[in-house]
């Protein structure tokens, strides 16, 4: 079937931003072609890149017609802001946030998710398989929706996960002053009300070599920036201290 004749929207709207990283999204784009399912649609949303990436999407789209494959290039302000972008310009009932360096864990990694969009949850979390950046497997790790655990630190994997478009109408785009956790500081505002369910197993391979993960002090600053916008000082400082300890015990048994 041809883009052209589609008249149904996706159920899934894939939300990629990305710069000067040509390399690294020729990789995913080989790990998307495997997927057994054709139910999404792919949002790129470019920082003006100027490593070939542009033309690299325009080779892809030409090749592969019957994919819904959208290219928006323009300077942002950082991650959240083009995933605001990319939120306003999305057709699919669920959002789906994917780095430019994850690859799919396997072909059916994409339709296990669709299947539990029947369920009309709100929120469909699930796991990811974690990696150093010279190939070592460290875990794979990703809790179920929990609100309460949730204000104590950022215990789901975001990436990979649906996310109903309708939520973010409810609560608003994320805060595009934060530059690292900006998505946790949209799960708190979130309520105690809000459906889910889990995918146990892993969705997406994930090298542990971005920002959240090797700048540690700047994520737990933006972590407690974000606790005292919607939970009390104290509790603040108790979780940013929690948030040191367990990072210190994963680094002494080489989980980090």
């Amino acid at each position: 079937m041809g883009t052209q004749e589609r008249v149904a929207a996706p159920k899934i709207s894939i939300l990629m931003a990305t710069w000067n990283c040509s390399s690294l999204l020729a990789t995913f784009f080989r790990s998307l072609e495997e997927q057994s399912t054709g139910d999404w649609e792919l949002l790129i949303l470019d920082n003006c890149s100027f490593d070939g990436l542009p033309q690299l999407v325009r080779q892809y789209q030409a090749a592969h017609p019957d994919q819904l494959i959208r290219f928006s290039s323009q300077t942002d302000a950082g991650i959240y802001d083009a995933w605001n972008r990319g939120i306003k310009l999305a057709e699919g009932d669920y959002l789906c946030f994917i780095g430019a360096d994850d690859i799919f864990v396997s072909p059916e990694s994409l339709q296990q998710l669709l299947d539990l969009t029947r369920s009309s949850a709100e929120l469909i979390t699930c796991r990811n398989a974690y990696y150093s950046s010279d190939g070592h497997f460290l875990r794979d790790w990703g809790s179920a929706w929990n609100w309460r655990r949730m204000r104590e630190s950022m215990n789901i994997a975001h990436p990979g996960m649906l996310v109903r478009r309708v939520l973010f109408e409810r609560f608003g785009l994320f805060d595009s002053s934060f530059k690292i956790c900006g998505d946790y500081e949209w799960f708190l505002r979130l309520t105690p009300e809000v459906r889910s369910i889990h995918a146990p197993t892993s969705v997406l391979k994930i090298v542990q070599a971005g920002v959240s993960h090797t700048r540690i002090g700047a994520v737990y600053a933006e972590t407690f920036r974000a606790q005292t916008r919607h939970l009390n000082f104290f509790w603040s400082a108790v979780c940013w201290i929690l948030n040191w300890l367990k990072y210190s015990r994963r680094r002494l048994i080489g989980l980090t």
